[in-house]
């Protein structure tokens, strides 16, 4: 019967459970024969025709259905193998101690039905109707022997006929049923299968979407977090299992109001100093707001499409007007330049001359700030070794001052390599040096900036950072200092730090305003990571 399939074939553990439930059946069978002669109950059928044989084949049974059964559980090897000759034991003891018990009329040939149905249920087969036909032939041989062997055996032809039947009808029937629940489990595993493929594929989706994505349970626990979520929050070094409150306070403290008001609306928030402005959309999982899914926008590029529109009309508008005023303006400038030659002019009106003078160089500064945002040229990006390029750019910048600043730099990491152009990466250090001078000048009265080169522990990004030893900016102008035309000096003319924030992030970095405890500013441009090389 080993023909019936492959017998090396490793079976789904379910098959071996299956087995083993089986062999657990056969075990207590086995006992449950063997206590009725030993106990000696009253049986009258059972033994009744030779209790030595009965006794030895029911042993016999017992010590193959133990070890078959121990079999299963600790050789899950040849499946099919063992189940076979399980089911042949079990015709072939079970026919003795029948024959034992006084032949078919014992009753005991119905365990046989048990084997033969549990042989079709766990090949699935259609060969293993075979053993029902075995078992047939088997207690038909029984009963002929016992009728020529044995004068005073009864003539149990009938109970032989009717077994056989039971056994034929048992065993196809059993066919049928496994092979609906295999063709079922089939579907089920097609259908799981699919279902862990969606899953996957939109567990992908969701780690690849830029919108930040987070699931929390009723006790505030990170379930779930996509990529975005974990970068807009800072890149925590480890999410699973952690509450909310350790990753994100600010976050943690809005969903908290959110579950208590229905009318909500949530506001934007930064999680760390130098991160990005997030805006959260809480939405509850189910009928309540026990577990919810959290959203994070990330409002800086909205804040830029939005700035952009609004700056383009006026961007062109303020370039024509520009253009217009230049030519007048240096005419003005060409005449008080004249004036202030001149021999004839008195001293009273040469002071008038000097603000003349100085005020058109402030209008041309606006002007040349103006019609750089207007005529913004293409970035031009390269490779950039600061620890080399720094000294060379200060030294440069220093020239062509006539009250030198003292700039003080410091490496926390060498040979750091970003991805910038060149002359927006030095017109921007430019113009932050020389905020930074003049405010540390204000306050101490030397103009000392220091700049720091490093990598940030938290995000794995580097970063410059320009820092003064001047007064520190007031919150509530900070939140101010990166809009255009917004400046809190008489001489200043509001786009320094715009126009600086916006070659950064032409050149896929970011610039932020920290403040600093031991007082002073710090302004840090934080490069891409993915621009980031280390030498």
């Amino acid at each position: 019967m080993t023909g019936l399939v492959a017998i090396d074939r490793l079976p789904f553990s379910s098959s071996w459970r299956a087995l083993q439930i089986f062999s657990s059946y056969r075990v207590i069978l086995a006992v449950l024969l063997v206590l009725i002669y030993t106990l000696k109950l009253d049986l009258s059928a059972i033994s009744s025709r030779n209790p030595n044989l009965y006794y030895v084949t029911s042993l016999s049974f017992l010590f193959f259905s133990v070890g078959s059964c121990l079999l299963s559980y600790f050789f899950k090897r040849f499946f099919f193998l063992q189940l076979e000759v399980q089911v042949l034991i079990d015709i072939i003891l079970i026919v003795l101690m029948m024959h034992a018990s006084g032949g078919a009329s014992s009753g005991m040939g119905v365990l046989i039905a048990v084997s033969t149905s549990a042989a079709s249920i766990l090949t699935g087969n259609p060969a293993a109707l075979g053993f029902s036909v075995l078992a047939s032939f088997a207690i038909l041989g029984e009963e002929l022997y016992s009728g020529l062997s044995i004068d005073s055996a009864k003539n149990n032809m009938a109970q032989v006929g009717i077994l056989a039947v039971t056994f034929m009808a048992t065993s196809l029937m059993s066919f049928y049923l496994s092979r609906r629940i295999i063709e079922t489990e089939s579907v089920a595993q097609e259908s799981l299968k699919g279902m862990e493929n969606m899953e996957k594929l939109n567990e992908e989706i969701i780690q690849f979407m830029s919108t930040g994505v987070l699931v929390v349970d009723q006790q505030n626990a990170i379930r779930l977090i996509n990529r975005a979520a974990w970068v807009h929050l800072g890149m925590p070094e480890s999410t699973k299992s952690r509450r909310l409150e350790q990753v994100s306070t600010p976050l943690a403290r809005q969903l908290n109001l959110w579950r208590r008001k229905n009318s909500y609306r949530s506001k934007t928030f930064r999680n760390t100093v130098t991160g990005p402005n997030l805006l959260p959309n809480f939405s509850p999982i189910g009928d309540n707001k026990d577990n919810a899914i959290i959203f994070l926008e990330d409002t800086t590029f909205l804040n830029q499409q939005a700035q952009s529109l609004k700056l383009a009309s006026l961007g062109r508008l303020t370039a024509s007007i520009a253009h217009e005023i230049r030519n007048p303006l240096g005419a003005l400038s060409h005449a008080a330049q004249l004036m202030k030659e001149s021999e004839e002019v008195d001293p009273v009106n040469l002071g008038l001359v000097e603000i003349i003078d100085k005020n058109t160089r402030r209008v041309n500064e606006i002007i040349e700030n103006i019609m750089t945002l207007s005529q913004r040229k293409a970035v031009q990006v390269r490779e950039i070794n600061l620890s080399s390029y720094l000294p060379i750019m200060l030294q440069e910048y220093a020239s062509g001052k006539d009250h030198q600043p003292q700039v003080k730099t410091l490496y926390q990491t060498n040979n750091l390599i970003v991805h910038f152009d060149l002359t927006q990466l030095s017109q921007i250090i430019t113009n932050l040096v020389d905020n930074a001078a003049r405010y540390s000048e204000q306050k101490t009265g030397t103009p000392t900036v220091t700049l720091m080169v490093g990598i940030e522990q938290q995000t794995h990004t580097a970063f410059l950072d320009v820092i003064d030893q001047g007064e520190g900016i007031p919150p509530d102008v900070a939140e101010k200092i990166f809009e255009p035309f917004f400046t809190t000096s008489r001489t200043g003319t509001g786009l320094g730090l715009y126009l600086s924030k916006e070659l950064c992030e032409a050149n896929r970095a970011r610039l932020d305003y920290i403040p600093l405890t031991t007082g002073g500013a710090c302004f840090r441009i934080s490069f891409s990571a993915a621009n980031l090389t280390q030498r």
